[in-house]
């Protein structure tokens, strides 16, 4: 009996295209929870005047829960929105690629986040 082509590599990984919920649940969990707490991290750290974003700076001087709720909220409808539109975002050219670039850019802004309060612990 012939062996399958994949079974003679028993390394293989085979990657799959991550489904459309996959897709939302990430971007909520990635610009929701983590940049609301690479957020707060950094401004606990290094102060909240470093904060680019003019709106979320007031509130971080104000009142910090404030950034957690405001973040999560804007998340939460966006997420909503994005599941209910389902049908009209999957009939849109290369969807899955701009769904997984707003994740990825998200990843890069917690990361950069999460950089600001480390160095500024160090120093």
């Amino acid at each position: 009996m012939a062996r399958p082509d994949h079974a003679s590599r028993p390394f293989s990984v085979r990657l799959q295209k991550p489904s459309y919920v996959e897709l939302v649940f990430s971007l909520v969990l990635v610009w929701g929870f983590g940049d609301a707490l690479s957020t707060l991290f950094a401004a606990q750290v290094a102060g909240p005047g470093l904060e680019a974003n003019p709106w979320i700076r007031t509130l971080l001087i104000h009142e910090p829960l404030l950034v957690i709720a405001l973040k999560m909220a804007v998340v939460l409808y966006v997420g909503v929105v994005l599941l209910e539109c389902r049908d009209v975002v999957e009939r849109v050219p290369l969807w899955r690629a701009w769904l997984l670039t707003v994740v990825a850019l998200g990843a890069v802004v917690v990361l950069g986040n999460t950089y600001v309060g480390l160095v500024a612990a160090t120093v």
